[in-house]
């Protein structure tokens, strides 16, 4: 186990000013989730990018989650306050350091599973935690070739995931599931 004394700030730290900004407090304060905020700005991050987000609390899960889409965070408080800035770099390693919790570790283990079924390709992201559903999805949709139909496999109606996918030009329909599933088929807008 690495000392948090011994936390040492990754050589990149001074170049993460560079790259995209969001503070969330005042969305928090507004009563507003801001993780589809996050999210729509990880996804403008290009790889050995930067993004600094300054929150109210060091938002462990979220970093979690960015993790496991290939960023590297680190954090430390603003001013000596409650308040925290983290750092992230879109490296593909997806490590995460403190000046607090100086241990790096790897992001979350869970992925959707995905098959294929004649010329549909299917993607199962029952079980996963959110964001991971939507983030597994848009990833797909994002690298699916154009007469790519994709079958999801869900346990809740994705509301947040709908105006993500219309904006990257894919229409939806839900399909008939199993019990207590959510099944949509999602094709490109026009085909």
């Amino acid at each position: 186990m690495t000392n948090p004394n011994d936390a040492v700030a990754p050589d990149w730290l001074d170049q993460a000013d560079t790259g995209q900004y969001l503070d969330v407090r005042p969305l928090l304060e507004n009563g507003e989730d801001p993780l589809l905020h996050v999210i729509q700005l990880s996804m403008m991050v290009p790889p050995d990018g930067f993004m600094l987000l300054d929150a109210p609390f060091n938002p462990t899960p979220l970093r979690g989650v960015l993790a496991g889409q290939g960023f590297s965070s680190w954090g430390r408080r603003l001013d000596g306050g409650g308040a925290w800035r983290i750092a992230f770099r879109r490296d593909g390693l997806g490590t995460r350091g403190d000046e607090s919790a100086g241990a790096e570790c790897p992001g979350p283990a869970g992925e959707a599973r995905t098959w294929h079924e004649g010329d549909e390709i299917h993607m199962d992201v029952r079980g996963l935690q959110p964001p991971l559903p939507m983030l597994s999805i848009l990833r797909l949709c994002k690298t699916a070739g154009r007469d790519t139909v994709i079958i999801v496999h869900h346990e809740r109606d994705p509301v947040y995931l709908i105006p993500e996918l219309a904006e990257l030009g894919w229409e939806f329909q839900y399909l008939d599931g199993e019990v207590g599933e959510v099944r949509m088929r999602l094709v490109r807008a026009g085909d």
